[in-house]
């Protein structure tokens, strides 16, 4: 069993069946200095020069305090405002959206009205509205645009997204998307990256990126380092039979170096899950830009 595999069934199984449920931060262990080199990229493809946000995006800050939950404003009001340049309603528009979809799928009760009117009257702006929110500097918009949600519907349960008009756009733009949201220290971003090439789990993404099996093997490696390196799996990974490689040792160190150039030596605490948004660590740091449908939470 691969590094990867080993460290999915033991440490984020049971997140990802919860839905992105995963953890709150802990304080961290002294780990050596990185080096000054630069890191390599996500991808070999070519990207477009425009393929990275109009602003700077902000880092991750795991003392952040969570926004206040507020009444969802009414769709045709989020419209408005979107239409007019607010990117965190553009934002707020597609997690709406892509809840929606979701609980069509997973057949959660009755078809919501606010969903019905969102498939109804705005669906066709899904990618757009995204992409507004991803240029704009909002790092969940920009994790949601990398993985392919501006396409609509659920992974998995439809190819129509590879005749979009809208596909060769995401596909240049999105490794630059991901890399940057990476970059700026969103543990998120690194446990998507994790799964991007399991076709399985990747979504539209495990189609985008080539094989690199270096950068697999060290964003599974981080993992261990967000983990705070458990006694057990440390034992798991030593026994594995390519852990000594020249491949292992290289993947250790760049994940050490990924550790702490981007992400400032986080540990995250694997005991407490955080339910209720796809992406707790940003919502409960203050930096996502979108809130749950209350009711089809419930």
């Amino acid at each position: 069993m691969s590094l990867r595999r080993t460290l999915l069934l033991t440490l984020l199984l049971a997140a990802l069946i919860a839905g992105y449920a995963w953890w709150t931060p802990a304080a961290n262990e002294a780990v050596p200095a990185p080096e000054a080199a630069p890191l390599p990229g996500l991808t070999g493809l070519p990207v477009e020069p425009s393929a990275k946000p109009t602003r700077s995006v902000p880092r991750y800050d795991p003392n952040g305090m969570p926004r206040p939950v507020e009444p969802l404003p009414p769709l045709a009001e989020l419209a408005a405002r979107a239409d007019g340049g607010d990117a965190r309603a553009a934002c707020q528009l597609a997690a709406e959206m892509a809840e929606c979809d979701e609980a069509r799928v997973l057949s959660r009760g009755a078809v919501h009205p606010r969903c019905q009117t969102l498939r109804g009257e705005y669906a066709g702006r899904h990618f757009s509205y995204l992409r507004q929110a991803a240029f704009a500097g909002e790092p969940e918009a920009m994790l949601r645009y990398g993985k392919g949600e501006g396409f609509g519907g659920v992974t998995g349960e439809s190819y129509a997204f590879l005749t979009s008009p809208d596909f060769d756009t995401w596909r240049r733009e999105a490794p630059a998307m991901l890399q940057a949201v990476f970059e700026a220290g969103y543990p998120e971003a690194a446990i998507h990256l994790m799964f991007a090439q399991d076709p399985m789990l990747g979504g539209h993404v495990a189609a985008l990126l080539p094989p690199d099996p270096l950068r697999e093997r060290a964003r599974a490696e981080l993992m261990l380092l967000f983990a705070g390196e458990p006694p057990e799996l440390m034992r798991l990974v030593s026994e594995m039979p390519d852990a000594n490689s020249a491949l292992s040792q290289e993947a250790r160190s760049l994940a050490r170096r990924w550790h702490m150039e981007h992400f400032n030596g986080l540990v995250l605490d694997l005991e407490k899950q955080r339910k209720g948004h796809a992406m707790p660590l940003m919502r409960d740091s203050g930096q996502g830009c979108s809130q749950p449908i209350p009711e089809l939470k419930k």
